[in-house]
């Protein structure tokens, strides 16, 4: 296991138990069906995806010289279309991360850096 596999493993397994922890104590809501084993599932499922995405993104903040500084709001970018992924499809994919562009724009990401990230991690053309 590489040095950033190894990080990126050890960072889900301990937001993960900490995760399972909290639903165990109760101050984290169960689902309503009370299955909070395949909740704990979920939520390993989704921070590995979250730690696999930032990993693209650095890729691509490091290939363009991207300040270090405003890595922490190119991650935030990076789940948030993630997530858009998640719900949207199509034109209204494409309508959402160009709006989430523009928004994110005004946090000071550069635009070049956010089309790239879209192309390159996401496979999305926003052009």
């Amino acid at each position: 296991m590489m040095p950033s596999e190894r990080r990126r493993y050890i960072a889900v397994e301990r937001a993960w138990r900490r995760y399972t922890a909290t639903l165990r104590q109760g101050s984290t809501p169960c689902r309503a069906d009370g299955n909070s084993a395949s909740q704990s599932d979920n939520f390993r499922v989704a921070a590995e995806r979250a730690e696999m995405r930032y990993e693209q993104v650095k890729k691509v903040l490091n290939d363009l010289r991207a300040s270090p500084s405003q890595f922490v709001a190119y991650r935030g970018f990076g789940l948030h279309v993630d997530k858009l992924f998640r719900d949207y499809s199509a034109e209204s994919l494409r309508a959402r991360v160009i709006d989430a562009m523009q928004r994110w724009q005004s946090y000071g990401c550069r635009p070049d850096v956010l089309k790239e990230i879209c192309r390159q991690v996401f496979g999305l053309d926003v052009d």
